[in-house]
């Protein structure tokens, strides 16, 4: 599966009025990007070996930050941003989402892997590169 099929989910559900849809909308378009990034990584050689179900997201997007590389941090940004109204979405069931939040968290998710697509063959081996080092001081690989 490609996880930017996802999209397709959270595009639906966007549309919807109620808040499981909007909020599972939300998510969806977190973990779109989580996992296309995840097995991005994975298809340059980097991949979380050591309890490699544990802590993915700190890795994939702690990786992305501390490469040191432009792109990466970047995505960093975004998915933390992601990851944090996901995570309102889940836990916080006071809040309410509008499908503007929806909206928002599919364009912003969107909007991170049509900018890391500009980095370049050279410049994502070293981003993976100084990521390894990152992953092996973690002790994730």
């Amino acid at each position: 599966m490609n996880p930017t099929d996802f999209f397709k989910t959270a595009s639906l559900l966007r549309n919807k009025k109620h808040q499981e849809h909007l909020r599972t909308s939300i998510g969806r378009s977190y973990y779109a990007t989580l996992l296309y990034f995840r097995e991005r990584l994975k298809s340059k050689g980097l991949e979380k070996t050591i309890q490699p179900t544990q802590s993915i997201h700190a890795f994939v997007i702690d990786c992305l930050q501390y490469s040191e590389i432009s792109e990466g941090q970047k995505a960093a940004i975004y998915l933390r941003d992601l990851q944090q109204v996901r995570e309102n979405a889940d836990y916080q069931l006071d809040m309410v989402f509008k499908r503007n939040d929806a909206d928002d968290a599919l364009k912003k998710a969107k909007t991170a892997l049509v900018d890391y697509g500009k980095i370049t063959n050279e410049r994502e081996n070293q981003l993976v590169a100084k990521a390894t080092v990152y992953a092996q001081k973690k002790s994730w690989i």
